[in-house]
């Protein structure tokens, strides 16, 4: 993927020219697919650090401040954290200078992919190599994934375990009353640290093709994850075994179309999932048709799986499934409202931009935008089981989302997400998403005021 100057110096004024011209694109990319938006808040991160990408990393904490890991691919991840109370942004750590790996041509802890947890006033998460580090260098260098914590009183982050010797975290769940945390690796292990013995164990492979980002762990503290195709596999806490469940299957489309054109990979194991401790279910979504599924795990030995209703963008949903752009992290359970927020685009796939679709081309539907990857709310209503398709996010000043990493709700309903915005700024333009400059933000809808705008204009 390009970076936004493409290697050279533009003058200032060359910059904001192309920045407003591109705003244009995007602008009117939105007006063309018809779709209405919604306003939402936004929130820049930092004009130093310049980071890019951003996956699951984000956890709303009980002091009321959002903690947010954001990375870049071959570069480093960067820690924040956001105050919710007085909309203060402030830069914790880079993990590659708190590891002193940071300048010493070695590959890096540069990415932060799991879910955060909380327990005793700290916020722990593991760490990942994303081909972090110089290119043209041997992979050896790199001296392992790490456990983190937070200390919420004070915003210091402290490096407490090392992890294995080469293989970063993808998922991570908490048992908090055993006091556990679970991570599934990218070399398809399952680990879990006793966080009061500071050890960790490797439990032995779960997976051995693409590994699932999302892990889900129940009320009981049984660890579940899934794995190509639409199976899923269960560690029992009581017996202390991992097994493949076979009676049990997502309900996905197998992709693998021809032996010339075989295909097995996330699209058919769930992107992202999260325990519902009102219903003592999860809901999830499936990584490539998007469709919102609800599994109940205490219903029968290996459980039992509803599929509920597409959360894609409107557009695609009575079209070719494979034109679907690929699910995104970006999901969240409100209790206040009792409603599931989930975030997808409306062109292009995941990774911001870095990943270009194979299947282009391919498909008979005119559905697929070539325009820049649009974020769009859809909210599932759980008591009435209604789908309402809520619209394109866009600020007050006009800029649109282009793709959200991870999506969380605070006490108060407000639906907080980290992804790509339009950035019309050039001191926070950190790369492009096709040809719409970006930068990493903070972003917030805030349903109830949405409401009391909405019944105030009537």
């Amino acid at each position: 993927m390009q970076g936004f100057f493409a290697g050279k110096i533009l003058p200032a004024l060359v910059i904001f020219n192309l920045c407003g011209t591109l705003h244009l694109k995007a602008q009117e990319s939105a007006e063309s697919s018809g779709l209405r938006h919604i306003e939402i808040e936004h929130y820049n991160f930092s004009s130093v650090d310049k980071d890019a990408q951003m996956w699951s990393a984000m956890y709303i904490a009980s002091n009321n401040r959002i903690y947010i890991g954001l990375c870049t691919h071959a570069d480093a991840t960067n820690v924040y954290e956001f105050d919710i109370g007085s909309k203060e942004m402030r830069h914790l750590a880079n993990l590659t200078i708190l590891l002193n790996e940071r300048g010493r041509g070695i590959w890096t802890n540069g990415k932060i992919h799991v879910r955060m947890q909380e327990l005793d006033g700290y916020v722990y998460f593991g760490s990942f190599c994303e081909d972090n580090g110089p290119p043209a260098i041997d992979a050896a260098s790199y001296n392992g994934p790490w456990w983190f914590k937070i200390e919420i009183a004070t915003g210091r982050v402290e490096p407490i375990s090392r992890i294995n010797s080469f293989w970063g975290l993808l998922g991570q769940v908490m048992d908090k009353e055993r006091r556990i945390i679970y991570g599934l690796a990218e070399n398809g292990h399952l680990y879990r640290y006793f966080i009061d013995r500071d050890y960790t164990e490797d439990m032995g492979r779960v997976d051995n093709w693409d590994i699932c980002r999302t892990l889900l762990i129940d009320d009981l503290g049984n660890v579940y994850g899934s794995y190509p195709p639409g199976q899923i596999w269960k560690y029992d806490v009581v017996q202390d075994r991992i097994f493949d469940l076979h009676y049990l299957q997502l309900p996905v489309i197998n992709v693998t179309r021809s032996m010339a054109n075989p295909m097995l990979d996330r699209k058919t194991q769930w992107r992202v999932i999260e325990w519902d401790p009102v219903d003592k279910v999860a809901y999830g979504i499936i990584g490539g048709s998007n469709l919102l599924f609800r599994y109940d795990v205490h219903a029968s030995k290996e459980g039992e799986i509803e599929p509920l209703v597409s959360m894609c963008a409107p557009q695609y949903r009575d079209g070719d499934p494979f034109d679907i752009p690929h699910a995104t992290l970006a999901m969240t359970i409100s209790q206040k409202e009792r409603k599931i927020y989930y975030i997808p685009v409306v062109s292009g796939d995941f990774d911001y931009g870095a990943v270009k679709l194979i299947t282009a081309g391919k498909s008979k539907s005119n559905n697929r935008s070539s325009g820049p990857p649009l974020s769009y709310m859809v909210s599932y209503d759980l008591k009435t089981g209604t789908c309402d398709d809520l619209g394109l996010l866009r600020t007050a000043d006009g800029r649109y989302a282009l793709g959200q990493g991870g999506a969380c709700t605070d006490g108060e309903g407000r639906i907080w997400f980290v992804g790509a915005f339009e950035e019309p700024e050039e001191k926070f333009v950190v790369r492009t998403l096709g040809n719409t400059p970006y930068s990493m933000g903070l972003g917030c809808y805030d349903p109830f005021k949405t409401n009391e705008r909405a019944q105030a204009e009537r």
